[in-house]
């Protein structure tokens, strides 16, 4: 009987809970949820299969698909996902009993890496199935498709013209841009009784003449309301702008496209400029796609990379409405866009070191001797390239053209005389020599030596007489001229000349910037013992641009592994080749650091407590007579595993003012603030 029990009470169980499964197993939104499924797969077919009746009749799926894919395909958007912005159960009791809902839901779409976003109602309309169960069906929105969609709208695929690229720092931040600029102007009929004022106001605030704007206002197309352009300024104007604008409501202005270099004169010599095409160069671009007021590079990278950096004709997918009125950019491929470049420059390293250069004629770097990458590239003085882009007056240009300093001159890519900043390659040099005596010790009295009588007039002359002998270490910390010449002449002029090559003095690498190339001599050769003498101190016919020195010191200052200089980013190893051995390499290494240590050190003023620095200074003389001047370099290794850099600084017509001692001061206040921001 227990059995039988059993089995009476498991029957009615049995069938209760079947029952609830069957009635469980339909959900009225289940097809709105399909829909959200199908629509974060992109089946679009499945998608309308879902739709309401009355929607289907008024779509077909022909034209749905066309709408779905004409759209996601284009862009692309490459994910799509439909959340509703109520939870299950408040859907559920929203529709309960309804012919119609509306349900809340945010979409999202992923084109390329960017999350676009939006919030819209969904309408769900009841419909009986086949066994008279409710299904709340999708009803078909435009604004279903995309943000602001409307059934009559079209995507089109556009030509569109050239885009520049960009250069950007290591860090990609930005130093030739296209960016906006502020074109200042007036409209005559808006001027009314105030319109004399007006016109002063403008010429005295941005530099024109009277008879320039009354000029531009006479001219034969002006109406009363159009728009005359009178110049373009910097949005660091704005202020100045927004100025007049609120006292003159005829004053008014327009944001345009223009290239815009956002670290002015800091980066000037760097980038270059742009300046428009001429009729010649027009006839090579016109048939590119190029408008007749495209501009070119005219200095620098602008002027170097124009070819890369130009761009070309492109498409962009743009959705019009049903005038054809473009009413947004649905994906711009930037197919049009030249190649950006990505320099090795650290822009706030760059900017501190022009800064500290304040005026003075002359050249500063860093380079990382680890890397070989340059992280600062400075030339001064120097000009504001956005100049060249809002336009010159021809006051601001001439004074550019007639200033004594020549801010138009990049210092960084000429030749210089080195001077004694040589001295730590001529002493490696001679270490590596054979039979070379390195513990030799000189002891003459008085500032001149020459080797023998067959010099006649000519010696060699140091600044200092120390009144002690010197030996090598002494040579460095006193800069000794004579130690250094007689270290030329024992070693002989093939072994300096080869030993200079190897540390690249005379290479072609130019760093695609066009720098000039650095010499020993005038001939490549080295037959007389007064020029090897002089050459072992930096004179003679040695000329070095900015980055000779810097790359040589990265054999010095990384155990006899010297760089090659970088000056694009890119995912290529160091190219590093051995130059001298690396007991060599520290040996000098040392005696650069007497120099900076030591209290009778030419280059003691760099000192900072703590820091690891070893450096050498360097006072070449160039000219004759009474035009005689001095150039003071200063070159510092930075010992410091968070900060492997070499600074280098080189200042022109520094005599009568301490000679290398204004460069040693200059590199001193750099290297003791930079890595702390």
């Amino acid at each position: 009987m227990k059995k039988i029990f059993v089995l009476i009470i498991m029957i009615p169980l049995f069938l209760i809970l079947a029952g609830c499964e069957e009635e469980e197993s339909h959900d009225p939104l289940g097809t709105l949820y399909d829909y959200m499924d199908a629509y974060e797969s992109m089946d679009f077919e499945k998608m309308y299969s879902l739709l309401d009746a009355t929607s289907r009749e008024s779509i077909t799926q022909e034209e749905y698909l066309s709408i779905y894919e004409g759209i996601y395909e284009s862009i692309p958007i490459t994910e799509a996902k439909m959340e509703s912005r109520m939870n299950d159960f408040d859907m559920e009791r929203k529709v309960s009993g309804e012919e119609s809902a509306r349900i809340p839901m945010n979409l999202m779409m992923k084109v390329q890496e960017e999350e676009i976003s939006y919030s819209t109602d969904v309408k769900v309309v009841r419909e009986e199935d086949e066994e008279g169960n409710d299904n709340y069906k999708v009803s078909f929105s435009p604004d279903l498709v995309y943000q602001n969609f409307k059934k009559t709208d079209k995507v089109e695929t556009r030509e569109v013209g050239p885009l520049r690229g960009e250069i950007f720092d290591r860090n990609r931040k930005p130093i030739a841009i296209n960016g906006e600029v502020l074109w200042v102007g007036m409209v005559p009929g808006n001027l009314g009784a105030g319109k004399a004022s007006a016109i002063k106001a403008m010429a005295d605030t941005f530099g024109l003449t009277q008879e320039y704007i009354n000029k531009r206002l006479g001219l034969s197309w002006v109406k009363d309301n159009t728009f005359v352009d009178m110049l373009k300024v910097s949005m660091d104007d704005k202020n100045r702008v927004d100025s007049l604008i609120s006292q003159y409501p005829g004053i008014i202005y327009r944001v345009v496209k223009d290239r815009v270099y956002p670290y002015k004169a800091a980066t000037a010599h760097l980038t270059g400029y742009l300046g428009l095409v001429s009729a010649e160069e027009y006839k090579e671009l016109e048939p590119l796609g190029f408008p007749i007021d495209t501009r070119v590079g005219r200095a620098g990278l602008e002027l170097l990379y124009e070819e890369e950096l130009r761009g070309q004709k492109g498409t962009e997918v743009v959705l019009v409405d049903e005038n054809g009125n473009v009413k947004e950019v649905l994906s711009s491929f930037m197919n049009n866009k030249g190649k950006d470049l990505v320099l090795t420059i650290d822009i706030e390293k760059q900017s501190e070191l022009y800064a500290r250069m304040n005026g003075e004629m002359g050249t500063a770097t860093v380079v990382n001797y680890e890397t070989g990458e340059v992280e600062a590239l400075v030339s001064s003085p120097s000009y504001d390239p956005n100049q060249f882009i809002l336009g010159h007056s021809n006051a601001s240009y001439n004074a550019l053209l007639n200033d004594p300093k020549n801010p138009l001159m990049n210092r960084f890519t000429r030749r210089y005389v080195p001077g004694s900043a040589i001295k730590p390659l001529t002493a490696a040099i001679a270490l590596e020599t054979q039979g070379f005596d390195e513990g030799k010790v000189i002891d003459i009295a008085g500032k001149d030596w020459q080797a023998d009588p067959s010099w006649g007039n000519y010696s060699v002359t140091r600044v200092t007489d120390p009144g002690v002998p010197v030996d090598i270490e002494k040579a460095f910390i006193y800069s000794d001229n004579i130690f250094f010449a007689q270290m030329a002449l024992d070693m002989g002029a093939d072994a300096f000349m080869k030993g200079m090559q190897k540390f690249g003095v005379g290479e072609e690498n130019q760093l695609g910037f066009g720098f000039e190339k650095s010499q020993i001599t005038n001939d490549e050769t080295l037959e007389n013992d007064m020029l090897l003498a002089d050459s072992g101190y930096g004179q003679g016919q040695i000329l070095f641009h900015s980055l000779t020195l810097p790359k040589a010191y990265t054999a010095i200052a990384d155990s006899g592994a010297m760089k090659e200089l970088k000056l694009f980013m890119d995912e290529k190893a160091v190219v590093e080749t051995g130059v001298v051995s690396e007991e060599t390499a520290e040996k000098v290494l040392g005696y650069m650091g007497n120099v900076i240590s030591d209290p009778n050190g030419t280059g003691h003023e760099a000192y900072i407590e703590g820091r690891s620095l070893y450096g050498k200074t360097g006072t070449s003389e160039v000219g004759q007579g009474a035009n005689r001047e001095e150039i003071g370099w200063f070159s510092v290794i930075d010992k410091d595993s968070a900060k492997p850099f070499i600074t280098t600084v080189m200042i022109e017509k520094v005599k009568g003012r301490g000679g290398s001692l204004v460069a040693v001061r200059l590199a001193r206040d750099f290297i003791a603030t930079y890595g702390q921001k």
